[in-house]
């Protein structure tokens, strides 16, 4: 069984929460219900704990006013039967911004948002830098994100699809759709990348070994797959189901 999340996960998550509120503030109730609702948790997590009324989640949320874990850390105080995030909460906060903004958009498991979140805390005073290529190429905000973010993403991407071309072409992991076979010049190397697992480094980490690792967790698609991947927010499609409903349904409905 995966390691059941503890309350260090759920720093970053909850005084994002916090922070969407006017005056900062989230009630204890209200925590949990929103907390279940962008982490997803697993079936195991939701169980009722023998004697209580708290499922496990539910039960490490209250901890973190029972056992002071956010006061402690002079992230938010105790106000009105829950939270109410400080600035320091909002400081912290905005440094992981971007990395937090990644982990819940992308529709990685309940366990591997745990586990990035875990390395976080474990390792708060060294700067993460991020890779995001799903906001770029999907939603083409280019010009909207970091200089920075943009030309890691770029590093990422172009590595990317160095190592999955082959014979000088890159095709889609899914469907095998190849956009230079259809369009011709204007597709070559045109391509999207899946991140499967995230993907996010430390300033002092070697680049190169990370991109290595990297395209371990990732595959080229096409855009019509990476949507049907990513069509139900929180339940991404899994790959081999796709690709089984392809050969089953989708290539008996091309028109060439």
């Amino acid at each position: 069984m995966a390691k059941r999340i503890s309350e260090a996960e759920l720093i970053l998550p909850s005084l994002f929460l916090m922070s969407l509120n006017k005056d900062g503030i989230i009630a204890t109730n209200e925590l949990i219900s929103k907390l279940r609702e962008i982490m997803r948790p697993p079936s195991e997590d939701l169980q009722i704990i023998s004697g209580r009324n708290d499922d496990y989640f539910s039960q490490k949320v209250r901890n973190l006013k029972s056992h002071s874990t956010l006061k402690d850390y002079g992230f938010a105080s105790h106000a009105k039967g829950g939270f109410r995030i400080t600035d320091k909460g909002r400081e912290y906060l905005q440094t992981n911004k971007e990395i937090l903004n990644y982990l819940l958009v992308n529709d990685f498991s309940y366990f591997d948002l745990a586990d990035s979140l875990r390395e976080i805390e474990k390792n708060r005073n060294k700067k993460r830098e991020i890779f995001d290529e799903n906001v770029i190429i999907q939603e083409g905000k280019k010009k909207l994100v970091e200089a920075a973010i943009y030309q890691r993403s770029s590093t990422l991407r172009d590595y990317a699809i160095q190592h999955f071309t082959e014979n000088s072409k890159i095709s889609c992991h899914c469907c095998k759709f190849n956009f230079r076979d259809f369009y011709g010049e204007c597709g070559k190397d045109f391509i999207e990348i899946h991140h499967i697992k995230p993907i996010f480094k430390y300033e002092d980490e070697n680049l190169e070994c990370i991109l290595q690792e990297a395209v371990k967790n990732l595959i080229p698609v096409c855009s019509n797959c990476h949507r049907m991947i990513h069509r139900n927010w929180g339940k991404p499609l899994e790959i081999q189901k796709l690709i089984e409903s392809i050969k089953a349904n989708g290539l008996r409905n091309m028109v060439i």
